[in-house]
């Protein structure tokens, strides 16, 4: 046994690390606040201009689950790795009694979507994100010409753009989203960024049945929403027919209202595939009609979708897609890699610019109270959109 003045002495030298622990945790927490940058300056353009290089930003706060999760397996491989300057969110809020891993941890997800009181933020943040659809080629296409197939590079845009968060906007991997597939092609591009990805699904990935591989790959549910910074951010479904409906009284519709009711952000964002409103192939998503009106009338800022494998921005539009300075801004950014489709109408109401030849990503930041963007181009493209405004 220990003389007692060794045990003594013992019993200091615990309680100190056990002290200097506690100190180095806190610091940590400091830093993680003040790595932070300040808030933009709230001035509305649509000028060009070069947005600033991102610092490392607070990661989502805040998970709301809604919507069915997967079908099939889930592979608990670790299928990418994150960039150093990625960090996981902190916590999740799952649907009563269902124990969910810490996300975007493959999981099957709850069958219906809860609501929980915004994360509040010790000061005011500034965050990044970029987001593109329509990305990874099908393997056996996956061959010959970049015009056909420039994943690689898009995704090569993000290690370069360094975001808090990436928004891939459905049809993230051609043409039937199986999980091989994702292993195949995504996974060694965009799938670098997993870790901090949060995506929409697209219709391609229910050509696999039950949207599988997406569910097993991601490990998301099917809609969802979390706090990015200052930011309420939505990831809905614009395949109602897999959700039960996307119309009034729908599940989807009651948990985007009351998402929406408990998250009361002056800044929100939402996304998903199929555009409300679009000149290219394939038109107006109409079965998104409601959702869009409800997201105007709860003074959503941004909505982006891809699908449409083109760029377009809108001016903030009502309910009906009309202009109007109180109406929800729509970005249509389907240029992750797979290759463009043209536009098949002329430019609609409000529609303010539009591309369809330049592959690349939207690099947005989101301010305290305001946000900007760019359209930043892969290599050997020169077509670029920019512009800041406030939210509502």
């Amino acid at each position: 046994m220990a003389a007692p003045h060794l045990r003594n002495r013992r019993t200091r030298i615990a309680a100190a690390a056990g002290a200097f622990a506690l100190v180095a945790v806190v610091v940590a927490s400091v830093v993680l606040v003040l790595g932070a940058r300040g808030p933009l300056s709230g001035m509305a353009s649509s000028s060009p201009s070069s947005s600033p290089s991102p610092s490392p930003s607070p990661a989502p706060s805040e998970v709301v689950f809604g919507g069915s999760g997967t079908a099939g397996s889930v592979d608990p491989s670790p299928l990418a790795s994150a960039t150093p300057s990625a960090r996981p969110p902190t916590r999740i809020t799952p649907a009563p009694g269902t124990h969910l891993p810490p996300f975007p941890t493959p999981t099957t997800g709850p069958s219906q979507g809860v609501t929980t009181p915004p994360a509040t933020t010790p000061r005011p943040v500034t965050v990044t994100i970029v987001a593109a659809g329509d990305i990874a080629c099908d393997p056996g296409h996956n061959v010959g010409a970049p015009a056909d197939c420039d994943q690689a590079a898009t995704a090569a845009q993000i290690g370069q753009l360094h975001p808090t968060a990436v928004l891939p906007l459905g049809d993230t991997q051609y043409e039937n989203g199986t999980l091989a597939a994702y292993k195949s092609v995504y996974d060694p591009t965009w799938g670098q960024y997993r870790s901090i990805s949060y995506p929409a699904i697209g219709n391609h990935e229910y050509l696999t049945s039950g949207a599988s591989g997406y569910f097993s790959y991601f490990g998301v549910p099917a809609y969802y929403s979390y706090n990015l910074g200052n930011w309420h951010m939505i990831s809905l479904n614009s395949e109602c027919s897999h959700v039960g409906g996307c119309g009034a009284g729908s599940r989807q519709e009651a948990w985007l209202l009351a998402d929406l009711a408990a998250n009361p952000s002056q800044c929100t964002l939402a996304y998903w595939h199929e555009p409300r409103w679009s000149s290219g192939e394939h038109s107006d998503a109409t079965q998104m009609s409601t959702v869009w009106a409800d997201l105007v009338a709860a003074k959503v800022d941004v909505v982006l979708s891809g699908h449409n494998h083109d760029y377009e921005r809108f001016a903030p539009l009502n309910a009906a897609g009309k202009p109007d300075p109180l109406g929800t801004t729509e970005f249509v950014v389907g240029t992750g890699g797979k290759n463009h489709y043209g536009f098949t109408a002329a430019p609609l109401p409000g529609e303010a610019v539009r591309n369809d030849k330049s592959f690349g990503v939207i690099d947005m930041t989101l301010g305290p109270t305001s946000y900007s963007w760019k359209f930043v181009p892969a290599p050997g493209y020169t077509f670029t959109d920019s512009g800041s405004a406030n939210c509502h």
